[in-house]
């Protein structure tokens, strides 16, 4: 299955990006669940405002788990998180 992972930044989080940016690299590359999309969430300004993941998973506990061991969330930058079973009607994903 498909679930799509969200996470949307507290004011001034983006600040502190930096210094996570190693960590959340070797999150995004972890061999455990495949990542289809991921990628930032930018406002009008360009502003990062957040992150999506597209990933496979067997259950929504396993793409839950995923959101939990991100270092941004476990630095608590994200204002609001969201996991959601992704159902693809309109493209393609290879």
């Amino acid at each position: 299955m498909l679930f799509a992972v969200t996470g949307i930044l507290k004011p001034g989080a983006e600040a502190k990006l930096a210094g996570l940016q190693e960590a959340f690299n070797e999150h995004l590359a972890q061999p455990f669940r495949r990542i289809r999309l991921a990628g930032a969430l930018r406002s009008a300004d360009r502003s990062r405002t957040g992150f999506m993941v597209l990933l496979e998973a067997d259950r929504f506990d396993q793409a839950e788990a995923y959101l939990r061991e991100s270092p941004i969330f476990r630095a608590d930058l994200y204002e609001r998180v969201d996991v959601a079973e992704y159902e693809l009607q309109v493209g393609r994903l290879d």
